[in-house]
């Protein structure tokens, strides 16, 4: 069984497939910068927002 793996993007609650670094174009496009909340749009980052 394969581990959980986390979006790379620091501020990032998604989870991801075990070949990939990122959830989004959003994520892979902001690494490098520092953000505050994660704008991916996908519902485990939204929920934050609330």
């Amino acid at each position: 069984m394969a581990a959980v793996k986390k979006c790379a993007h620091e501020m990032c609650k998604c989870v991801v497939g075990e070949k990939e670094k990122y959830c989004s174009t959003f994520c892979e496009d902001a690494k490098g910068t520092q953000t505050l909340t994660c704008d991916c749009g996908h519902a485990a980052c939204e929920a934050d927002k609330l």
